[in-house]
């Protein structure tokens, strides 16, 4: 429905929040039809919980904490608004008009779900998106800007690149950048123009591969659909525009299916032909492929970036860095 699933579930929890206090206060003198209607919201909380947790595990083959978290949570929800009224059984007869302790038990647990929740999402959301300085400036500091030395040096570059990834640069120039994105990532959109004023830097002797892989895993479905519209794009020969326009629109819950054929079909692209591409799901099989070639590099966040094989530490992804790694690589330190 266009919202992922971290929004959808604090929808979720402040609906229960909600119906705990029309319980607790007696609203409109219906406790019971607002316990049971706040039943049955939970149960239904519980089985989504419990899909996405399959989903993830047996389909998805990734693992989010967070939500596995939250199908624990919802869990021992259901089985509290379960064991309360039996625990409660002698007062159930009473009229009361303040909130029962066990109702206070129920809503004073629900509320630290959802501050839990909240917090994590904020926190989690907050780390991905880093200082556009440490990425966008054009000077850098030589003390940070280093390779990751817990990495190793991947000598055989070309193993990991296909011919249907999206290139710049010339073909078989003596450079070669490799980036890891998920386009639903915010600093994968800050590194964007970094890549794009290194490639016109640095015409002849570098070519950037670009390699989408569906990585955040608050929208990791969303993410699956954004990278498997950039193939398709990349087929039609218009990824460039399309992952310039999916920057553009990107957002935290990221795009819905609808709101990926729009840019499509803004691109130049065959919205009714990318429609029912990416409804086939026919790319996810490369995805899973690109997923575990990443995890199996030892690779755990995006943007990603190897120059001739060495992974450029996270401290400084700035064009001064990458231009002073690249010269490195060069003969001559630095010819053009």
């Amino acid at each position: 429905f266009g919202l992922s699933s971290a929004a959808a579930g604090l929808m979720f929890y402040l609906l229960v929040a909600l119906l705990t206090f029309a319980v607790a206060l007696d609203l409109l003198g219906r406790r019971r039809q607002f316990k049971a209607v706040r039943f049955v919201v939970t149960l239904a909380g519980f089985a989504y919980s419990l899909f996405l947790t399959v989903l993830q595990l047996f389909a998805l083959d990734d693992f989010c904490i967070l939500c596995f978290a939250s199908f624990l949570m919802v869990t021992a929800m259901v089985l509290l608004l379960w064991l309360t009224p039996r625990m409660a059984r002698g007062a159930r007869r009473r009229k009361v008009a303040a909130p029962g302790p066990g109702e206070m038990k129920v809503f004073g647990t629900i509320a630290a779900v959802v501050l839990m929740g909240v917090l994590a999402d904020y926190t989690w959301y907050k780390s991905k998106v880093p200082e556009v300085g440490t990425v966008a400036n054009l000077a850098f500091n030589p003390a940070l800007c280093r390779y990751d030395e817990s990495m190793p040096r991947f000598e055989n570059l070309d193993q990991f690149i296909s011919d249907t990834d999206p290139m710049t640069g010339y073909p078989t120039a003596l450079v070669t950048v490799l980036e890891f994105i998920d386009p639903n990532c915010p600093a994968c959109k800050l590194q964007h123009p970094v890549m794009k004023q290194l490639a016109a830097r640095y015409p002849q002797s570098v070519r950037i591969v670009y390699k989408p892989v569906a990585l955040l895993q608050g929208s990791l479905l969303f993410s699956l659909d954004e990278v498997m519209a950039l193939w398709l794009a990349q087929e039609q020969g218009r990824y460039d525009a399309m992952v310039e326009a999916m920057f553009e629109a990107q957002k935290p819950e990221g795009l819905s299916v609808a709101e990926l054929t729009d840019i499509a079909d803004d691109v130049g692209m065959d919205a009714t032909v990318f429609r029912q591409d990416l409804e086939s799901r026919r790319l996810e099989p490369r995805a899973r492929s690109v997923r575990h070639v990443f995890d199996g590099m030892g690779l755990d966040a995006v943007p990603t970036i190897l120059i001739n094989g060495r992974k450029v530490d996270n401290t400084d992804r700035s064009l001064g860095c990458l231009s002073h790694l690249v010269d490195q690589e060069l003969p001559g330190g630095g010819t053009l």
